[in-house]
């Protein structure tokens, strides 16, 4: 009995044994499983993770690809943007010129009727600008911005030009590194931004117009350069000064007839149209510059002028100074005529009208700072076709900088000294031009 006992005892202890290491292996077997859908759930989360990174590298890859291919378009694009921004912010600055002419324009304008407002002459402006104005009444716009973002626009126009005559003259693409350069110098020179934006004036429309007829008649398209001169004399007077490097470059190249400057004359006296309409005279866009050229009686107003050396008497040194821009001028033609100074590139070509413009705006009496407008485009363009003319874009750029201040803000403005700096770096300008080479 003992023995039984013992046996069941002893079975029963062995069962509890087994059991036990069974419930252990299960475990075991339990967590072994776990173990391996854990590690195979890692492995997928890093399969996946890998493939998500090569996901994400093929498109950036892509992304940088096409910003390189594309880079300078970009660059085009958000110097465009930011060129709008930095005008946008000028839109409320209103300047003494928008309080006291073209603002009562515009009212003076509205309230006779808009197109039937140019029966009258309102201010100094011709036609063509004056028809503008008219049509402006007609818009649900404030006036101020409408100047200006008509005067912006032609910014745009103007730095893109500038930058195409550059590129076809060095055989450069559109909207590469040069192109771009160029654009981005003209639409941020800061008289052109104050000019348009801040100002309100509308020099930016005539130089354009200029440096189309400028590069059209280079290139041989007489016809239309002659047009496109015709409308810039409709905006403003001052095309006057490359008239007498047009002058010089006909007696020289020989290869257009006189009656081209007819073509000029006609679309001048057809900007007339609107005024003849409402009633004026046939001769109306002649008689509004004759009126403009006895407006002001002083030698310079706030301008770079050469006169500031010798005073502001404008009856004793007006003729004086008329007659040395002329001799000036004439002396220019001569050395072209003589092929002493040449014009078969586009730099000689294109420095050469600046030299002329330089001329008239330094000696002539009269003369406003906002006249050096052209000039400051032209040696831009210049400066980017040779280096050696940089020193003299910069130059002119700062000058007309500092003389826009004392109408502007009643701050700064030029001086004897600035007249004297800007009288030694026209002689070094001219020595520069007579002895110029190509560039390498």
């Amino acid at each position: 009995m003992y023995c039984r006992d013992l046996s069941r005892i002893t079975n029963g202890v062995r069962r509890k044994t087994f059991s036990s290491e069974g419930r252990s292996c299960g475990l075991r077997a339990q967590d072994d499983t776990g173990a391996v859908i854990l590690s195979g759930a890692k492995k997928l989360i890093l399969i996946n993770e890998r493939d998500g990174e090569r996901l994400v590298f093929k498109i950036e890859k892509k992304l940088v690809i096409w910003i390189e291919e594309h880079v300078s378009l970009l660059f085009f694009t958000a110097i465009t943007l930011l060129g709008f921004y930095v005008r946008y912010i000028g839109r409320t600055v209103t300047s003494p010129d928008m309080r006291d002419f073209l603002l009562p324009w515009y009212y003076g304008m509205k309230e006779a009727g808009g197109l039937s407002a140019l029966s009258v002459q309102m201010g100094d402006y011709n036609v063509l600008y004056q028809t503008l104005i008219a049509i402006m009444t007609y818009l649900p716009l404030n006036p101020q911005t409408m100047y200006k973002g008509l005067a912006c626009i032609f910014d745009y126009l103007l730095a893109f030009a500038a930058a195409s005559v550059v590129c076809e003259s060095l055989k450069k693409p559109k909207f590469g590194g040069y192109f771009n350069a160029v654009y981005t110098a003209v639409l941020f020179l800061p008289t052109v931004v104050i000019n348009s934006a801040y100002w309100g004036q509308c020099d930016s429309m005539y130089t354009f117009l200029v440096l189309m007829a400028l590069w059209l008649l280079y290139r041989g398209r007489y016809k239309t350069s002659f047009f496109m001169l015709g409308l810039a004399f409709a905006l403003k007077l001052q095309t006057i000064f490359v008239l007498p490097f047009i002058i010089a470059y006909y007696l020289a190249k020989k290869s257009f007839s006189i009656l081209n400057f007819g073509i000029t004359l006609l679309t001048f006296w057809l900007s007339g149209i609107p005024a003849y309409v409402a009633g004026r005279d046939l001769l109306t866009p002649f008689t509004i510059y004759r009126m403009q050229t006895g407006t002001y009686s002083k030698m310079w107003l706030n301008s770079r002028s050469f006169w500031i050396l010798f005073g502001d008497d404008y009856n004793a040194y007006r003729g004086l100074a008329i007659c040395l821009a002329l001799c000036l001028c004439g002396l220019g033609c001569y050395l072209i005529m003589l092929k002493k100074k040449k014009t078969d590139t586009p730099v000689r070509f294109i420095a050469t009208a600046a030299w002329f413009l330089w001329v008239c705006i330094f000696f002539l009496p009269a003369m406003h700072e906002r006249y050096a407008y052209a000039l400051d485009v032209i040696l831009i363009i210049t400066a980017f076709l040779d280096k050696k003319y940089v020193k003299f874009a910069a130059l002119s750029a700062v000058m007309s900088f500092i003389s826009y201040g004392p109408f502007l803000t009643q701050y700064g403005g030029v001086n004897m000294q600035h007249a004297l700096i800007e009288a030694f770096m026209f002689i070094w300008f001219s020595a520069v031009l007579l002895n110029d080479k190509e560039p390498a």
